[in-house]
């Protein structure tokens, strides 16, 4: 078992004995830049190259490009620990931050649902520092599950989440109505999954984290999308605020938008 510390270097960062290179689409890692990396970082057992997510799983293409990766790795930061394997499963570092306020707004009288739960990058520090009355943790792709369960279990968490093995639409149809916040923590087409989410929210309203990547000039487009498609669902939304969470690309940045939604028929 490895213990993380990240660090950031350029276009690495080290993950405990391990080195994840972002690679740009179809370009590939010189072995001087690798051997510079490992010059550096002594310490290495392997080196990764990651080009991204792909499929409903949201699952890493990575690659080794050097070395030989350990079967399991823990994360920990500010007191929550976390199981993971990078090479099969989605884990953002550059989420941190908000990981972090996600366990300050959160109150403990709450339910929270989380939609998109992966190993409980948002649960888990939730769960740790906010203690809601329930979270509702949702993940489909059932190694993800595993390492959710996992991590739920080293936190000491457990009578605190519910879990579901399942695909988030199906479920929030069995907890209509009951949430007092929602976290949408996926990127792609998010906003496709809003209806769903307001299918949660309980009838004295509730609020919703909703994630997206944009262009960096579609902010405001983005924000109007999901005023519009809530109305077509009776409800009425307010804005709370918006905040890039990072830089993904070149012209894209990944987004998240907090809004207050009631419905209007109750």
């Amino acid at each position: 078992m490895i213990i993380i510390v990240v660090e950031m270097q350029g276009r690495y960062k080290i993950i405990g004995n391990v080195a994840l290179v972002r690679l740009d689409v179809n370009k590939t890692i010189t072995e001087k830049t690798i051997q510079d990396i490992i010059s550096k970082n002594p310490n290495l057992i392997a080196v990764l190259g990651y080009r991204g997510i792909r499929g409903e799983y949201r699952t890493p293409v990575v690659e080794i490009l050097w070395g030989k990766l350990p079967d399991e790795i823990m994360h920990t930061e500010y007191g929550v620990h976390y199981y993971l394997d990078p090479s099969r499963l989605m884990f953002s570092l550059g989420n941190l931050y908000e990981r972090l306020r996600m366990a300050s707004v959160v109150r403990s009288w709450e339910v929270v649902v989380d939609m998109f739960a992966g190993v409980g990058q948002f649960t888990i520090p939730i769960a740790v520092h906010a203690r809601p009355k329930i979270i509702h943790a949702i993940e489909i792709n059932p190694i993800a599950f595993d390492y959710l369960l996992k991590n739920i279990n080293i936190n000491g968490v457990e009578n605190i989440v519910t879990t579901y093995l399942s695909d988030c639409r199906e479920i929030t149809k069995k907890i209509e109505k009951s949430a007092d916040r929602v976290i949408m923590g996926y990127l792609h087409d998010t906003i496709e999954f809003l209806p769903y989410a307001l299918q949660c929210i309980s009838k004295s309203g509730g609020v919703i984290h909703l994630h997206q990547l944009v262009r960096k000039d579609e902010k405001e487009e983005l924000i109007q999308r999901i005023i519009n498609l809530n109305s077509t669902y009776g409800f009425t939304t307010h804005i709370l605020k918006s905040r890039v969470v990072k830089t993904y690309s070149a012209n894209k940045i990944h987004l998240v938008v907090d809004l207050y939604v009631v419905s209007q028929v109750n």
